[in-house]
């Protein structure tokens, strides 16, 4: 099987946490490095190019040009190192965390371009507390909607949807877009309850997501675990924005209230080598994919989203065979009739297999589909199936 600290070292990577991979006394800190490579090879056919549409990133690459497309790129995980220090002074526990993330590939490349790399920085924050107060984090991290669901998608340690965009992009999509949206990486100050039993409560405000216009109040994100012990964990979130000023594109609409407000339940359970994940999500001008994306129309009205993921996996020695399908649906409004994203589906075949504690081969065949509202005729869905087969080391 996936070795499991293989495992809770890509969640604590992900989550900006050091896997004490690398560690060493500095003084009074600790200092700990850690970190992750990967790669896949990537062949993705275009089995219907479908068409641009708002709300949609777009299968094949979002060139609608119907082209077969392979890359050599990161998958769902970027390449990363951390870097965290962390100390006890006066009954408080401090931490710090910057994080590198790089990608694999130039953009231009293929163009005849030199380009550059594609990368980001995800983490940079500071945190502090103590058992009896709780913990204050401020920075930019990980998200707190939408958190649990990538971080117990199977694709996590590999590709799932979004290669067809040919390294574009510094990562693939997972289930991305199709059955939860991505937390993303985030300016925020939240707040950790202490422990109360097995309910673990945190709360922030974060930056506020401005596709269009101005934002005059911060995002609220919430989320709720509750642990089952050997058995796995049950989550729900909840997220709120008030957009007041956002710019319609419109000609003459002026100004129009545009907020963001969504909920998602879920649970990932375990029953000896059988592992189940659920996830589902609902909101208003929550949109797709991304949070806030395709969340409301030319007027400024909210679109209602909302979208599913179910997972099932089984272990057999060292490999895991993996099987997931996630879909989101975007709603229009009445002054919807532009040709606009309506639904997305993906489902995912894998199989990972733990050559070391550190290091796992991974392979997956992956099918979606984008389904389009007032569509010309020709273009009512696109479709694209990929084969992808890579590796990934974390240290």
């Amino acid at each position: 099987m996936i070795s499991k600290k293989l495992v809770a070292a890509s969640i604590l990577a992900a989550m900006g946490t050091s896997a004490h991979a690398i560690g060493f006394k500095a003084g009074e800190w600790e200092m700990d490095i850690s970190g992750s490579v990967n790669a896949y090879y990537n062949t993705t056919s275009c089995d219907n190019a479908g068409a641009a549409a708002s709300g949609a990133l777009g299968v094949c690459g979002g060139t609608a040009t119907g082209q077969d497309r392979t890359s050599i790129q990161n998958g769902l995980l970027p390449g990363f190192v951390i870097f965290s220090a962390s100390t006890k002074q006066a009954g408080y526990d401090l931490k710090a965390v910057i994080s590198i993330d790089p990608g694999t590939t130039f953009t231009g490349a293929g163009t005849g371009t030199s380009g550059q790399l594609v990368g980001d920085q995800r983490r940079v924050f500071l945190q502090f507390g103590n058992e009896s107060m709780g913990t204050i984090k401020a920075g930019r991290d990980i998200g707190l909607f939408g958190q649990n669901a990538i971080l117990n998608d199977m694709s996590l340690l590999a590709v799932g949807g979004g290669s067809g965009f040919n390294g574009a992009l510094n990562t693939t999509l997972g289930s991305i877009g199709a059955g939860y949206i991505y937390t993303e990486f985030q300016p925020q100050i939240t707040y950790t309850a202490p422990a109360m039993g097995n309910l673990s409560l945190s709360a922030g405000v974060f930056q506020p997501k401005t596709p269009r216009g101005e934002a005059d109040s911060a995002g609220i994100q919430a989320l709720a675990t509750y642990s089952l012990g050997n058995t796995g964990k049950l989550w729900g979130a909840l997220i709120n924005q008030s957009r007041d000023t956002l710019a319609a594109t419109a000609p003459g609409a002026g100004n129009q209230q545009s907020d963001i407000m969504g909920y998602e339940v879920g649970g990932a359970l375990n029953f000896g080598n059988l592992g189940l994940v659920g996830n589902y999500f609902s909101g208003e001008g929550l949109g797709t994919t991304l949070i806030g994306f395709g969340g409301a129309d030319a007027l400024g009205q909210e679109r209602d989203s909302d979208g599913y993921l179910v997972q099932a996996t089984y272990k057999v020695g060292n490999t895991k065979f993996g099987v997931n399908y996630g879909s989101s649906n975007l709603d229009a409004t009445r002054n919807d009739n532009a040709i606009m994203l309506d639904q997305t589906n993906q489902m995912v075949l894998g199989v990972y297999h733990s050559l070391t504690p550190s290091l796992t081969l991974a392979g997956e065949y992956i099918t979606r589909e984008e389904k389009y509202r007032f569509a010309p005729a020709g273009t009512p869905k696109g479709e694209e199936s990929t084969i992808a087969v890579g590796a990934i080391l974390f240290f």
